[in-house]
């Protein structure tokens, strides 16, 4: 068994000062009970727990809070994997349609870029103007000397540390776009390029 730390929260309540401090009691949960708990918050505990239709992948996303776009793909992207672990009927089209069609979902950069329900568009205003005023590129806080030794030890053949070759838009930087910007990168991988 393990301890949940103690957490100290604070809820209004009708008193003369206006918020009350109360402290939680710790209470201690077993492993197999974390488990069910992180696996019904996550909903992978049941078959079809948002549907099977088109609209479950709308629900799912608004569940989450928002599904991490990932070009990793060894069998599919990432994120495809994530909304068909919970929508058994899921096509990469449904994500589509919700996001061009219907517009209830956008693409930023949260982390990491991601599929946000539209409801959420308001909280990243603030962020997205100030971008826009003040570009910050995505590798800006990473020396360069970090940079410069990466490329070197991946050298001009593609061949990574482990020495396998590379056959993904990741080994030729200059044709995805990925040397001189990630937006350029993805409008690339937008029109046809394929990660």
């Amino acid at each position: 068994m393990r301890s949940v730390s103690e957490l100290a929260i604070a809820r209004q309540a009708p008193h003369a000062s206006g918020y009350v401090t109360a402290k939680m009691s710790p209470i201690s949960v077993s492993r197999a009970d974390a488990r069910r708990i992180w696996l019904h918050a996550q909903r992978l505990d049941e078959r079809k727990p948002f549907g099977a239709d088109q609209g479950a992948v709308q629900t799912t996303i608004e569940h989450l809070g928002y599904v991490q776009i990932d070009t990793i793909n060894v069998i599919e992207r990432c994120h495809h994997h994530i909304l068909f672990s919970r929508i058994p009927n899921y096509r990469r089209a449904d994500l589509h349609h919700i996001q061009s069609v219907e517009k209830s979902v956008f693409e930023y950069w949260t982390h990491a870029l991601a599929y946000l329900p539209i409801s959420d568009f308001r909280f990243y205003l603030r962020q997205m103007r100030q971008h826009r005023r003040k570009p910050v590129r995505w590798n800006q806080a990473v020396a360069r000397r970090i940079i410069t030794a990466s490329y070197a030890r991946s050298g001009k053949t593609g061949r990574s540390q482990s020495g396998t070759s590379k056959t993904t838009c990741w080994s030729k930087r200059s044709s995805c776009g990925l040397a001189a910007s990630p937006a350029k990168a993805l409008s690339n991988s937008r029109s046809g390029t394929v990660w």
